[in-house]
Order: structure tokens, then sequence, then C-alpha cells
């Protein structure tokens, strides 16, 4: 019997030893050398920057389980992430994105490498293009031309001076810009390797923006033709041009890149050109694969409505206004565009009752993308407040990532306690030989004990039975939305977004509609564009809070900038024109004029 009890526990200290060996082997991660975690951190970078484009929540998700399993650092998952939210059309991503990338570059790996510091700074240029904050994409612009060159790469330097000088054209100063734009092409257009073709060639496109947007149309063909002589000379020579950059194409991709710019240079002298000429270029760039898209035939939007093309003209705002409104995205410079070119149309056309709807519609939209500038501080307390949840779900997954090491740890201890515990179990064994027969008594006496002990406890009383367990309370009533119309749907959101005040919350959007009430994206969009008057969700949310506003100035003697803050806008100034624009009073004419109405 002794025997048997020992060997026992051999077989636990056995048992003991391999978990030992598992936490070990764990702890040490499965036994990967470091080239092979350096290969497996590099696969789930390249399918994170696959992903972002099309499916961002996808790529958001797989950063953060990179992160909880110590694949990714923290500081490059931040970069992917500030990747990935440049993508959203949102503001407040954008102001996201903004915010991170500007810590990133304070953080201490990225003061280190020029190459982290210029992938924040393309993020943070491309934040601020979305945005149209020109001054802001000037100053980041400069910030990655100065880290182009301390890397030694002085053609993409000038790449982004040509960038420099669009955005100064932009700010007002455009003859300042057209200088910076030459002086760029200066140096790089005449010389035969991709590297500075490509960038010549973005150059010259920003110069024809900028010459475009002064109406220089003789200026904007001569540049357009230049860009056509230096893409046929690539095509003549492009051994000569090879230098082993990583944006020069392959052998059979050369087409391709070649004639994606020429058809952009055609775009160009359509809508830099007269009569035969102009059709003579569209009819090139029609047979284009770029001249076939949307985006392709939106480029050309304005040299139509100058040939006369309006039936052609009017189906290109009516596909992009139907792909703006499926995207709720109708409060956008592009939408505004739109309606721009509409209003040419018919009053080219001579219609014009409808072009001076449409030019009303269009300065309404205009004013309003314009205020967006002057919402930024709502929109960098949202993206402040996303920040904050993204660190602290980084702070969770730490601390998960601390409870595993701590809990890996105490299991070793456990295990060590095990090896202690057989190791003096078998010394006493070895100590208990020699009295093994005075043992071996002691424990017979002990059997008959039991047996008597368990003899008397069975002759006691039975114990009562377990209680029966309590009724589980009913599960609330779930109100199914599945049969109301996309009218009645629209007055029921609006009724309980009234009466829970949920428009005053600062992240409240079409998500928080979809989360609140558990219906899908498509039938809130048909809500809102087939049950109720407004355009879009923000002009919904506006209506909310003027309509707040209002009865808190009857109702209440809060000063007007109290009223601002509890009804949700940024600055009394926005407050007092948004609302004047809706009752066509101002609010303190408004909150008189009710006083007075009271008291006669």
């Amino acid at each position: 019997m002794v025997t048997r009890k020992y060997r026992f526990i051999g077989t636990v200290s056995r048992c003991v030893l391999m978990v030992l060996l598992i936490v070990v082997v764990g702890c040490t991660g499965g036994g990967k050398s470091g080239h092979q975690q350096e290969e497996e951190a590099q696969q789930i970078k390249d399918r994170i920057l696959d992903t972002y484009g099309n499916q961002p929540q996808q790529a958001l998700a797989m950063i953060d389980s990179a992160v909880a399993t110590g694949i990714l650092p923290n500081y490059y998952a931040e970069l992917l992430r500030i990747k990935v939210y440049s993508q959203a059309i949102e503001a407040t991503r954008q102001d996201t994105a903004i915010i991170i990338g500007e810590q990133l570059l304070n953080e201490e790996p990225f003061r280190q490498d020029l190459a982290l510091q210029q992938d924040v700074l393309e993020v943070l240029v491309y934040s601020a293009r979305q945005l149209g904050d020109f001054e802001m994409q000037l100053r980041y612009n400069i910030q990655l031309a100065d880290v182009c060159r301390q890397q030694g790469a002085e053609v993409e330097a000038l790449r982004t001076d040509a960038e420099v000088g669009l955005s100064l054209a932009r700010l007002g100063k455009t003859d300042e810009g057209l200088a910076k734009i030459d002086s760029v092409l200066r140096r790089i257009d005449r010389v035969r390797k991709f590297t500075e073709l490509d960038a010549s060639i973005i150059a010259m496109k920003r110069k024809i923006n900028v010459l475009h947007e002064n109406e220089r149309y003789d200026d904007v063909a001569a540049v357009a033709r230049h860009m056509l002589e230096r893409l046929a000379d690539y095509e003549a020579h492009p051994d000569e041009y090879h230098d082993g950059f990583y944006r020069e194409p392959k052998e059979d991709s050369r087409p391709d890149y070649i004639g994606f710019y020429r058809s952009q240079a055609w775009a160009f002298l359509v809508s830099a050109s007269e009569g035969d000429t102009a059709r003579h270029y569209l009819s090139l760039y029609d047979q284009t694969p770029l001249g076939k898209t949307l985006d392709g035939r939106r480029l050309i939007i304005s040299a139509l409505c100058r040939l006369g093309e309006y039936e052609r003209m009017e189906a290109i705002c009516d596909e992009t206004e139907a792909l703006c409104k499926e995207r709720g995205d109708t409060l956008t410079r592009d939408f505004a565009t739109i309606l721009r070119d509409r209003a040419v149309a018919a009053e080219a056309q001579g219609q014009k009752d409808e072009s001076l709807q449409l030019w009303k519609r269009y300065a309404n939209i205009a004013h309003a993308t314009n205020e967006r500038l002057l919402l930024s501080q709502a929109n960098l307390y949202a993206a402040r407040y996303h920040v904050q949840e993204q660190q602290q779900k980084i702070a969770q997954q730490k601390s998960s990532k601390r409870y595993i090491i701590v809990v890996a740890l105490f299991v070793s201890l456990l295990a060590l306690a095990g090896l202690f515990f057989a190791w003096y179990a078998a010394r006493q064994w070895r100590k208990t030989q020699l009295k093994n027969r005075a043992l071996a008594q002691q424990i017979k006496e002990a059997y008959i004990y039991k047996e008597k002990y368990e003899a008397l406890a069975d002759s006691s009383a039975a114990q009562p039975g377990a209680a029966s367990p309590p009724e589980q309370s009913p599960q609330p009533k779930i109100v199914s939305l599945d049969g109301l119309s996309p009218e009645e749907l629209f007055h029921y959101i609006e009724h309980e977004v009234s009466r829970r005040l949920l428009f005053l919350n600062p992240a409240f959007d079409r998500q928080m509609i979809i989360d609140e009430f558990h219906i899908s994206k498509e039938r809130v969009g048909a809500a809102f564009s087939q049950g109720s008057q407004y355009d879009s969700l923000p002009q919904f949310v506006s209506d909310l809070r003027l309509e707040y506003a209002s009865k808190l100035l009857v109702t209440t003697d809060l000063p007007i900038s109290e009223i601002t803050s509890k009804a949700g806008f940024s600055n009394a100034s926005v407050f007092s024109r948004c609302f004047s624009r809706k009752f066509q009073i101002s609010p303190t004419q408004y909150r008189r004029f009710h006083i007075d109405k009271l008291t006669s």
C-alpha cells in the first residue's frame, strides 16, 4: 500500500514537470526565432495594408489582434491605425488620424527613424487634403520635404515641393505657388530617369491645377502638350529611363502607366481647348480606361458644358449624385460642384427657374461646407474622445498581457512547489522504510476505526432536499420595427431621438441610430431619403438642436453662451448663424419677442 502511494506521488511529480515545461515554452513564444517573428510581423503588416482601403473595420480588428498577441509593437500599430482612419469619409476620423499622427511624431521610435516620420507625415498630408485645410496641408508638406532631404531622397523632396506650390496657390499666393512648381520642373524636367520623370509629371499636374483654377487655359494646354511629349519620350526610350525606382512599372505594365497619364493630359487639353480641337481630344479621351470611369468623366464635365453636350453632362451629374446619396455624402464640396454644374447647364439651355433653384442649393451647401472648418473644434473634441477610447483599449490589452504573465508565474511557482513536495515525499518515504511494519499496523487500525465511523454516520437522519431553483424573470419585450414604412420609421426615430435627447451627444451619427434601434443601415437610409424632408443626417441633428435651443430661450434665463453649449453647438457665432437661418430672427430677438408676447 505504501508503495502504491508513493508511485502516485511520482506520477503527480511527472505531471507537474510537464506543466512547468509547457508554461516555460509558452512564455518564450513557442520557441520561435527572432527571424521567424519578424517574418510573421511583416506578413501581418502586408495583409493590413492590402485590406485597409476596402475593409477598414477588418483592418482595425487585425491590428488589435496583432497587438494583443505581441506580433506588432504599439507604436507601429498606431501608425497602421491612422492609415485606416485617413481613408474614412467622416471628418472626425480624419481629425483622429491627425491627432494620433501628431502624437506619434513626438514619440521616441519616430524621432529616431526618419522613414517612420515620412510615413506619418504622408498620412497627415492626405488627411489635411481630405479636410480641405490648405494651411495644415502646407505645413505638413514642408515638414515632409525636409524629412525626405534628410534621408537623401532629393527627388521625393522635389515632388513634395510641387505640393507645397499647389497649397500656396490655393491660399491666395498664386504667383509664389507657380514659381515654386516651376523651380521643381527646371531641376528634373529634362532628366531621362524614371524617378525624375514620375516627379515631373506630378509637378506638371499640380501646375495645371493652379492654371486651370485661374482660367489660364492657353498655359494649361502648353503644359499638357509637354506632358504628352515626356510620356512619348519615355515610351520610345524606356531602357534609358530605367533606374530601379520602386514606383517604376514593370515592362508588361508600362503601357498602363503611360496610358493613364496620357489620358489625363488629353482631359486637360479637352478642358483648355475649343471647338473641333476640344472634340478631337475628347474622342481620344473617351477611348481610354480612365475616360470610361465615373471619376474620369467628371474630369471633363465643364468641357462638356462648354461644348453643349448637356445631356451627357447631366447623365454624369445624375450618376455622381446617386453615388453621393448612397454613401450619405451630400454635404461635401463634390456634391456642391454637381449642383453648380447642373445650374450652369440649365442656364445655358435657357431653363432660368431651374437654374436659379440649383444655384440656391449650391450656395447653401457651399456655405455649409465652408462652415465645416469653423466646426473643427467640435470635430477635434470627438476625435480626442475616439483617441481616448483607443488608448483605453490599448491599456486593456496591456493589462490582459500582464494578467497572462502573472498567471504563468503563478503556475510556475505551483509547479516548483510540486517538485519540492515530490522531493520531500521521496525523502520521507526512504525514512519510513525502517518503520514499515509499525506504519502498516497503524493503517490497519485506522481502517477499522473508519468502518465503525461510517456505520455510525449511516444511522443518522437524511438531510432535507435542496430548494427548487428560483423562477427566471421574463425577458423584456423587444419592440419590432420591421413592419414600419420608411415614413413611420422616421417618425419613430425622430420621436425617440427627441424624447431621449440623443442628438445632444457629440458622437451622435448614423451608427448610433443603428445600434440604438437595432435596424440596418439600409433601413436608416430609406427612413431619411424616403420618409423625411431632410437631405442628410447632420441637417436633421441641427434642426433638433435648434428646436431644443429655442425652448431653452423661452423657458429659461440662461445666457446665450450657455444655451449654445447645452444645445450641442461649438461656439455662439455658429449657433447664431444657424438659428437665424432657420427662424429668420436672431436668438436674442426670438427671446425678446416671446417675452413681450407673454407680458402683453
